[in-house]
């Protein structure tokens, strides 16, 4: 897209865009019977598509349209993985998806949008539509910075964290994490992307508190510490980044780039996970942390027991 789109514009895309669910289906569940009510919301959308806006409004659409996760004057938290230190392509959240999630909350009535981490610097240049959204972008608060230490109170290694303020505080919650590869734990998405409502010490203890050398040379305890911090809250959306990915040598790069132009959106961050895992040659039951955290119930990793309507624009 290559002009800029108003707020009500981009939702009316969206609704376009989510018509192309008769060319699509859902997996995972028997079709309905002739005559039978249409599954009124899927548990996961999968939407394929170079148009990255339009992506995203099909697979809010096919939720039910943000109005379902944003109540009017909530505030919302973005936690996007794009940190300073991610800078390379296909290792964070394309700022088109950002955008359009921006957008669509200010539809949908949102009182306050914040940042819980802040995206790099110059994130939206990425992006050919920025420039015609400068005030939307400019009203997305930054980070406060305010860490709070707090107990969680299911856990296996990790008894107390510090994390941002605000993400305990606001409304709703939108994790916005791109699916890559990790050296690490095999995968980043929405599990791994929660450690950047932590403080840094708190990371820290993540890869090290077992008495680990190096930060991956314990990849069962920062696993387990990963799921413990994802009993502290779930996800009000996942929006996930499976574009253009890092197929090797991620999280940061330089790697071999996989392009898939798909978006993954539901509100269970664990099947989200779990979709993505086959996207870098990974079996969810594979992934510790995706098991450990399906052991928690913070979500389902059995997909092919899911609705999955999955979408082209």
């Amino acid at each position: 897209m290559g002009k800029s789109l108003n707020r009500r514009d981009f939702i009316r895309v969206g609704a376009v865009a989510g018509a192309a669910a008769l060319a699509g289906g859902l997996r995972g569940q028997a079709k309905p019977a002739a005559g039978a009510p249409r599954r009124a919301r899927p548990d996961l959308a999968v939407v394929t598509g170079a148009d990255r806006v339009a992506a995203v409004n099909a697979g809010l659409a096919a939720l039910g349209g943000m109005g379902k996760f944003v109540p009017k004057g909530s505030s919302v938290g973005l936690l996007i993985n794009a940190p300073a230190w991610w800078k390379r392509p296909g290792s964070h959240t394309h700022p088109d998806l950002t955008l359009a999630v921006i957008l669509a909350a200010l539809e949908a009535g949102a009182g306050e949008i914040r940042y819980l981490l802040d995206p790099l610097p110059g994130y939206f240049d990425r992006s050919a539509l920025a420039a015609g959204h400068a005030k939307e972008i400019g009203a997305v608060r930054k980070s406060s910075g305010n860490y709070v230490e707090t107990a969680v109170a299911r856990n296996k290694t990790v008894k107390r964290t510090s994390v941002i303020k605000e993400f305990l505080d606001c409304d709703v919650f939108i994790n916005l994490p791109i699916i890559k590869h990790h050296v690490g734990v095999g995968m980043s998405g929405n599990l791994k992307n929660m450690m950047g409502a932590q403080s840094g010490a708190a990371n820290q203890f993540f890869h090290a508190g077992s008495g680990a050398k190096g930060e991956y040379d314990d990849i069962p305890f920062l696993s387990q510490c990963i799921a413990d911090l994802n009993t502290l809250r779930r996800p009000d959306l996942c929006v996930a980044d499976a574009t253009e990915f890092l197929l090797t040598n991620g999280p940061a790069g330089p790697g071999e780039l996989r392009r898939l132009d798909k978006v993954i959106l539901g509100d269970d961050p664990v099947a989200v996970d779990a979709y993505g895992a086959p996207l870098v040659n990974l079996k969810a039951a594979d992934v510790l942390m995706i098991a450990k955290s399906a052991e928690w119930g913070i979500g389902r990793m059995d997909i092919d027991k899911l609705a999955i309507e999955e979408l082209k624009v």
